[in-house]
C-alpha cells in the first residue's frame, strides 16, 4: 500500500489545507482541506490510490463551485443607480455660463440640466457631475491636459 492510500495521508493534507484557510482566509482553502479529511475516512475502506485522487478531485471541484453559487446569491452587487443619480460622475458640456450664486446650464447624456458650480464656468467648457441636487446638477470643470 502507497504512503498516499493511507487514511493518515489525506486527513492531515487536509488539516494543512484547512489551516493553511486560517492564514489565508477566502473560502477556497477549506473546501480542500474537508475533501482531505473526507477522503482520508473513505481510505479507510478503499486502498486505490486512483479512486481517492478522483474523490479528492471531485469533491473539492464541487464543494469550491457550490460554495460559490451560494456566496454570489448571498452578496447581491449593489444596483445601478436609477434616475438622476445615475448622472453622478458623468461628463458634459457647458451650454450656458455657471457664474456663482447663480445657475448655468450643462448638457449631460442628451438632456440639458440646471447647473451650479463653486467656480465660474465659461461655456463649451467641460464638466464632471459631482452631486445630483435636487432638480440641478452640481458639476466641476475637468482640466484638460495640454500634450
Amino acid at each position: 500500500m502507497r504512503f498516499w492510500s493511507t487514511p493518515a495521508f489525506w486527513i492531515i493534507i487536509g488539516l494543512i489545507l484547512a489551516a493553511l484557510e486560517m492564514v489565508f482566509p477566502g473560502l477556497v482553502i477549506i473546501w480542500f482541506g474537508i475533501a482531505g479529511v473526507l477522503t482520508g475516512i473513505l481510505a479507510i475502506f478503499v486502498h486505490n490510490s486512483l479512486v481517492l485522487f478522483v474523490v479528492f478531485a471531485g469533491l473539492s471541484g464541487v464543494m469550491v463551485l457550490c460554495s460559490r453559487l451560494i456566496f454570489r446569491k448571498i452578496t447581491k452587487p449593489e444596483p445601478e443607480p436609477v434616475g438622476a443619480n445615475r448622472l453622478k460622475g458623468v461628463t458634459g458640456l457647458v451650454v450656458r455660463d455657471i457664474n456663482p450664486p447663480e445657475y448655468g446650464r450643462v448638457k449631460i447624456m442628451g438632456e440639458e440640466w440646471r447647473a451650479e458650480a463653486k467656480v465660474s464656468i465659461t461655456r463649451n467648457e467641460k464638466v464632471k457631475v459631482i452631486e445630483v441636487e435636487g432638480t440641478h446638477l452640481v458639476v466641476e470643470p475637468i482640466e484638460e491636459r495640454k500634450v
